[in-house]
């Protein structure tokens, strides 16, 4: 299998294994990926129990209106898990746009921008090359980017609707070679 050199702006659907990860039943949206640089994401359909208030603390959110003070927020990833990172929602039907930031600036633009915010605490990353490996290993579906997978439906069913995306319309009856899993 070939893989392509550039995999932003995709979701990996985790496939389902016998091992435990952070990644066991996500969806992550690759934000950026090469050969030569590896890969960065963040998954997209786990929230956490918190708010941008609690991760924003010293940041009067009151200007911004309920909805983003009580906006909800996902764990994304293992790396740097107490920043901030932002996905915009683009203009177009494609995703085009990933805003990492901490900065109080870049968030008050964001904010009071038009249209939809996903916000996540931590980043998921993999080294050059770690991330093809995982593919080859039979680890992860590859499907494009839209934005109603992350903007347009409950987080809870994000998963499911990515793999109808892929084309599995049951999980149980995926096999992609390695573990086999219960």
């Amino acid at each position: 299998m070939q893989l392509s050199n550039e995999l932003s702006n995709h979701f990996l659907i985790k496939i389902p294994s016998k091992y435990k990860t952070q990644f066991a039943g996500s969806v992550v949206y690759i934000t950026h990926h090469n050969l030569y640089s590896g890969a960065q994401g963040v998954i997209i359909n786990k929230p956490i129990s918190r708010t941008l208030v609690d991760m924003f603390k010293n940041v009067d959110m009151t200007q911004y209106g309920q909805k983003w003070g009580d906006g909800t927020l996902y764990f994304g990833g293992s790396v740097k898990p107490d920043n901030g990172f932002f996905l915009r929602k683009a203009a177009t039907d494609q995703l085009d746009g990933f805003e990492i930031t901490g900065n109080k600036d870049h968030l008050d633009d964001l904010v009071k921008s038009d249209g939809e915010l996903f916000m996540s605490v931590g980043y998921s990353s993999w080294a050059p090359c770690q991330l093809e490996t995982e593919i080859r290993n039979n680890n992860w579906l590859i499907i494009k980017g839209h934005n109603d997978l992350i903007f347009g439906m409950d987080p809870v069913i994000r998963y499911d609707e990515a793999l109808k995306l892929a084309g599995v319309k049951n999980i149980g009856s995926l096999y992609c070679g390695g573990d086999i899993f219960a």
